[in-house]
């Protein structure tokens, strides 16, 4: 009985206060599963955008208005960046717990060396970089078709950056509540979508 007892002993962490080398391998891992998937995670949302812009463009015509001196146009493809860090930051983090629960690979990440918070860390922070990367390519479509300039460069990253973090934070509060998909759509479809079009989109 002694010899078992000091056979199963816990092991002592021995990777200091935060595991760099697991999370960062999650957050990689994050990454190359929508990179992977770019034609569904990246450019379709980029898609959207621009249909969106053009779609609206040409329904006004020209009885589009300057808001707060600045064009409508450039006003509309702002807001357009903004939604769609909004959408696809939550849609990942929450699709990814919920992919796992259902597939049953989560138990991977339960089990790995790795804290709560260093999953949470490294799950929402591939959030904003999916994020991020469809803001940069809308951007510089945006930036080619309309004209549309970046007057702080700083500003535009930490607002799409903190965006992108906070609803992947969300997303992992969604994908730890659901338990099918459907309950995720709902949230999806009712709080998020909601939100983004009424809230962020015309601020």
């Amino acid at each position: 009985m002694v010899e078992l007892q000091k056979k199963y002993q816990i092991g002592s962490r021995r990777f200091g206060i935060i595991n760099w080398v697991g999370t960062y391998s999650l957050f990689k891992k994050e990454v190359l599963r929508f990179i992977t998937v770019s034609g569904q995670t990246l450019l379709g949302p980029i898609l959207t955008s621009i249909l969106f812009l053009t779609v609206i463009s040409l329904a006004l015509g020209d009885q589009k208005a300057d808001v707060l001196g600045v064009p409508y146009i450039k006003f509309l493809a702002s807001g357009l960046i903004m939604m769609q860090v909004i959408q696809q930051s939550f849609a990942h983090s929450s699709s990814s717990l919920m992919m796992g629960k259902m597939m049953g690979t989560i138990t991977d990440i339960v089990h790995s060396p790795l804290s709560s918070s260093e999953i949470v860390f490294a799950i929402t922070f591939a959030s904003a970089a999916r994020g991020l990367l469809i803001a940069s390519a809308s951007t510089l479509l945006f930036i080619f078709f309309i004209d549309l300039t970046i007057q702080n460069l700083f500003l535009w990253f930490i607002y799409l950056f903190l965006g992108g973090l906070i609803m992947g934070s969300l997303g992992i509060i969604i994908g730890l509540y659901a338990d099918k998909f459907d309950q995720m759509s709902t949230v999806t479809n009712f709080i998020i979508v909601p939100l983004s079009f009424f809230k962020w989109y015309f601020l």
